[in-house]
């Protein structure tokens, strides 16, 4: 029999990145089922623009302080009404704001919000890998003594030069920015471990964290599991994987300290929800060939063309379904 490891004697795994909220994502109780499958007893969730279910989440931390720390999102129009909206979220104990390529290009005063909450800021996107993004979040890294920077979904992966010099490489090095490894199954794998194994070179296993992103792996007919086991391929020892499964979400989420309070918003954030689409199956939904010519010959059958496309048709079957 193998000795602990420190993973397990950090008693479960910690998701550094998922997502809840309906009718878009998943409730938390949805969510906390997963939980105990995956090995996970802490979680971050995050919010998101399209689906802002702001309410939940906040209820969740109030009644689980211990087990969720969260991921606000940028909501309402105009400057004004936006920063309200996230220093609100942050006074009402949200950890972090997530914030997309078009935010911190468009909307880079955010950063400023987040600073002065004293927040830790979530990029979900692909521009903390380049020049311009890597230089405006090293300019809020250097206003802000004691800001985090956590970039979601491996940085955006692409060639590991472009880790070698300038603003991008001072970032990925600055002792403040973490990647979290998230939607793995997204990536071309032999890209996705080539940059991997670039920004380990970078950040060390101090400052890479792991990230489940459910429910939204399970749109790629991904497994949870799946997500946990990617990471042997880089063959961390179990001081590293101790760090990556918990320990630096623990440190970076976790242990600051910030007062829950009641959640108070000027407006209902409903009515400035961002319009988008889920995009279930984008990588292909692996049928059975018969049961894929059954569905087409039907689509077919109804009309085909000529009453919409396919993906609406299914979109009917699977409203009817699960009424």
């Amino acid at each position: 029999m193998h000795p602990p490891t420190q993973e397990s004697q950090f008693a479960g795994r910690i998701d550094a990145y998922s997502h809840a909220g309906m009718p878009r994502f998943q409730s938390v109780d949805d969510y906390r089922r997963v939980m105990p499958q995956a090995g996970v007893s802490r979680a971050v969730l995050c919010a998101f623009d399209a689906s802002p279910d702001l309410e939940q989440l906040h209820q969740a931390l109030i009644a689980h302080p211990d087990m969720f720390r969260l991921i606000g999102v940028p909501i309402g129009i105009g400057r004004a009404q936006v920063s309200s909206a996230v220093a609100a979220q942050f006074a009402a104990g949200f950890s972090a704001v997530r914030l997309s390529d078009s935010d911190l290009a468009e909307r880079s005063w955010l950063l400023d919000v987040a600073g002065e909450a004293r927040g830790i800021v979530v990029v979900a996107g692909a521009s903390v890998s380049e020049p311009l993004g890597a230089r405006v979040l090293l300019d809020h890294l250097n206003r802000h003594a004691d800001a985090q920077v956590v970039a979601a979904h491996f940085a955006g992966p692409r060639d590991g030069s472009a880790l070698r010099s300038g603003a991008v490489n001072e970032l990925f090095e600055h002792p403040r920015f973490s990647v979290v490894f998230s939607r793995h199954g997204a990536f071309e794998p032999s890209l996705l471990r080539s940059w991997a194994e670039a920004v380990l070179q970078r950040t060390g296993w101090q400052r890479a964290l792991w990230g489940m992103e459910s429910p939204v792996l399970y749109w790629r007919n991904e497994s949870v599991q799946s997500s946990i086991d990617w990471i042997d391929e880089l063959s961390p020892t179990d001081d590293q994987r101790a760090a990556f499964f918990g320990g630096n979400a623990d440190r970076i989420f976790f242990a600051p300290e910030r007062q829950v309070a009641s959640l108070q918003l000027d407006f209902d954030p409903w009515l400035t929800a961002r319009k988008t689409p889920a995009p279930y199956f984008a990588g292909g939904l692996a049928l059975d060939q018969a049961v894929g010519g059954r569905l087409v010959r039907s689509w077919l059958a109804s009309g085909g063309p000529s009453t919409g496309t396919l993906g609406a048709y299914v979109e009917k079957i699977i409203d009817k379904a699960v009424a």
